[in-house]
């Protein structure tokens, strides 16, 4: 499990994350899973975004997610499964 980053916002159906500063940029792949803390899938990421040495990452969220559930994210770590 590799730490992937932050949420900073939810908008529609997708999860803004600024990466973390220890992640290697090849360790990413796009479609590859989400996951929260305590191992729940969330989603799948979808796109990178911004400047190469600070990236964001788009994670499109699975629709078993519950609004809930996705309020209670923000400002929490992710990681890669």
């Amino acid at each position: 499990m590799k730490r992937l980053g932050t949420i900073l916002h939810i908008v529609d159906n997708l999860l803004i994350v600024r990466a973390d500063k220890t992640l290697k940029t090849g360790d990413l792949s796009e479609n590859s899973t989400v996951v929260t803390k305590s191992m729940k899938k969330i989603g799948r990421i979808k796109e990178f975004f911004g400047p190469v040495n600070a990236p964001y990452i788009s994670i499109k969220i699975f629709r078993e997610t519950k609004d809930s559930e996705l309020a209670k994210l923000r400002n929490e770590r992710v990681y890669l499964a």
